[in-house]
């Protein structure tokens, strides 16, 4: 008693040197919801159950289990019988989503640590972390009246880097009973540095038994970000009675893959279209479907006319929404007793279901037969697999298999994707990459500020303009809004140099994909373009990528060139069209060129095979010195041979 007098004696006149009634009520507010008890919370930990419903573009029910001790989290979310679970074990940040154990990208962790204060049962402890600076009248996140105390946070080490940083201000929202109705702080996006408002708002009380006595805890928590109701969380069942031990946020081991060893390693094909990477499967026994081999999706994800004609089973409850470069669409988990890719084989897995149909995937077809969707990171993860570009092919091996030599890339897990560090230029700018299979493009972060010195750029506008020219007016403009397109002249990757790279880049939130919705993204994407020219081999349980390079006979059918494409015209050879931003256009080529020599000798006489061998299909750095007439002048050129990939 004595203690806690001395406290609200020095609190009072806190409040009086404030100039208001602010550390007062604050403390009232604590002693109201348990006092001690609220305050040992944290403590010995706590267990809450919630049901969840999401407001993001329509309703979908999961279920969530939160554990918090000090600065500890673990949460367990649920669609049905399909679990992710996160935790922060006061230092380091993890998932296990099924069988695969992972570590959790910086920018995840980040995300982590801001919200460390933010959930009402450590709001006692804001004081020992943070300085209060006052009080006032206000409105809670709904509108509604209340009265408001704001805590300032230090500013925490990995923010010190942000162009853009968050007040790091915590606020309590308290009604004329001093009950503690609600929450508001600012929340970072550490790929596109944007800061939302997030608040909280509590509705109705009950009274949770501890050991220190009862804590009066809001049932009902509904979130709102930026003025707009997003999600709300209802308490089901809670436990402050059970003290949580510490290992029990520490990161688990793997769990076993659902892959199926028997007959590994095997060699699967792939069709290689618009830089795509098109496979087979089946599904429960039914098929072959065509599907995309996607490591930059989250989970497989196949047309609903599938999931009925394959048979597969709806998990009850599992309604979500799938959120890709496209926008979000309505999904849900379905189980698959048998999923092969060719002969390799997972059982037992789940994968998501939904509305393909209205993606441009929907549009996509190989050999006249649909593409059904995306084989994304459960399938994938559950095995050893290396891309060959050269061949056509993907070997699906055991993931303890032994990794073949090569440069090694460890990577990160964004959620569930594979994430790297890149630099761009001779400055080398790093840039957050997921390296995905499924992109057709290299998309750079918002977060990349562009350098005259990296390379060239076009508008989006110039970039699809420049392109119908060659598509011979035909609209091409998938992309519209604020995009532009760069060739960079160096990119790294660990060890690894790439030149000559051609990249999206998504200035702001109005760059749009086709007519659908907008490119959903805040990670740049490491695409197609890029690891074609080598043999990858990803594998999830080690958290690392080899990168091998084509043989210099498999460069040698690269689509190396200097960006001419050129017609025969009678005897004459003309230039037909020049790549944007290629040496060819740099330089000053132009179409409707002729050609007169090329490395000092008439192509008269030169078969297509000749032409096509030295000008469009060569090796990279090759030089050409090419002599063209433009109204009735000889112009020389010197080139180099890049990859101009569209």
């Amino acid at each position: 008693m004595y203690r806690l007098s001395g406290v609200l004696g020095f609190l009072l006149i806190l409040g009086y040197a404030l100039g208001n009634d602010a550390a007062t009520r604050f403390q009232q507010a604590i002693e109201r919801h348990g006092g001690d008890a609220y305050r040992a919370l944290a403590q010995r930990g706590i267990k809450i159950d919630y049901d969840i419903t999401s407001e993001y573009g329509g309703k979908s029910a999961a279920k969530r289990t939160l554990h918090i001790k000090g600065t500890k989290r673990l949460t367990e979310t649920r669609y049905g019988d399909d679990e992710l679970i996160i935790g922060f074990d006061g230092n380091k940040g993890w998932r296990k989503n099924e069988y695969l154990s992972s570590s959790i990208a910086q920018e995840d962790e980040a995300a982590v640590k801001d919200t460390l204060y933010t959930h009402f049962v450590l709001i006692p402890h804001w004081l020992s972390v943070g300085t209060l600076v006052g009080g006032e009248d206000s409105k809670l996140p709904d509108g509604r009246p209340a009265y408001r105390i704001t805590v300032q946070l230090p500013e925490p080490d990995h923010q010190r880097h942000l162009p853009k940083k968050p007040d790091n201000k915590l606020h309590c929202f308290l009604n004329e009973q001093n009950q503690i109705v609600g929450m508001e702080y600012q929340q970072v996006d550490y790929e596109t540095d944007k800061i939302s408002r997030v608040g909280v708002v509590y509705h109705g009380q009950r009274a949770v038994p501890t050991p220190q006595g009862e804590v009066t805890m809001p049932i009902e928590t509904r979130m709102y970000v930026d003025g707009r109701h997003v999600a709300t969380y209802v308490m089901t069942a809670v436990d402050a009675q059970t003290e949580l031990a510490d290992t029990l946020f520490q990161r688990p081991p793997h769990g076993t893959p659902p892959a199926v060893r028997d007959n590994l390693p095997v060699k699967v094909p792939f069709k290689f279209s618009t830089n795509s990477l098109y496979v087979q499967i089946w599904l429960n026994g039914k098929g072959p479907y065509w599907i995309i081999y996607d490591t930059g999706a989250s989970s497989t994800w196949i047309d609903d006319a599938i999931v009925k004609e394959a048979g597969l089973e709806k998990i009850p409850n599992s309604d979500y929404w799938a959120t890709m470069v496209y926008g979000a669409f309505p999904s849900y988990r379905v189980r698959v007793r048998s999923l092969k890719v060719g002969e390799a084989e997972v059982r037992n897995v789940v994968i998501g279901g939904g509305a393909v149909w209205r993606t441009p995937l929907g549009n996509d077809s190989i050999e006249g037969k649909r593409v059904i969707g995306l084989l994304g990171r459960e399938t994938i993860a559950a095995f050893q697999t290396t891309v060959n570009f050269a061949d056509r092919t993907i070997t699906f091996e055991p993931h303890d298999a032994p990794m073949p030599e090569g440069t090694v890339i460890p990577f990160e897990m964004a959620g569930d994707h594979i994430m790297v560090t890149m630099t761009v230029g001779q400055k080398e700018q790093p840039i957050r990459m997921i390296v995905d299979t499924g992109a057709a493009i290299n998309l750079l972060p918002p977060s990349y500020k562009h350098d005259k010195n990296d390379g060239p750029a076009m508008t989006i506008e110039q970039w699809y303009k420049r392109l119908g020219e060659f598509f011979e007016g035909d609209d091409y403009s998938f992309f519209t809004g604020d995009l532009r397109v760069y060739r960079i002249n160096r990119m790294r990757l660990g060890s690894l140099q790439f030149h000559s790279v051609y990249a999206y880049h998504k200035l702001s939130e109005n760059a749009r994909s086709d007519s659908v919705t907008a490119l959903m993204t805040r990670h740049g994407l490491l695409g197609v373009p890029i690891m074609r020219h080598y043999k990858v081999t990803y594998n999830y349980f080690r958290e690392v990528m080899v990168w091998q390079p084509n043989t210099e006979a498999e460069r040698a059918a690269d689509n190396a060139g200097y960006g001419i494409w050129w017609r025969k015209q009678g005897k004459d050879l003309i230039v037909r069209w020049v790549m944007p931003m290629s040496d060819a256009d740099m330089a000053g080529v132009k179409a409707g060129d002729k050609i007169v020599l090329i490395d000092g000798q008439s192509p008269a006489n030169w078969t297509e095979k000749q032409l096509v061998d030295r000008l469009s299909y060569t090796r990279v750095g090759r030089p050409l010195k090419l002599t063209v007439e433009r109204a009735g002048k000889r112009l020389e050129f010197n080139l180099t041979a890049s990859n101009y990939e569209l």
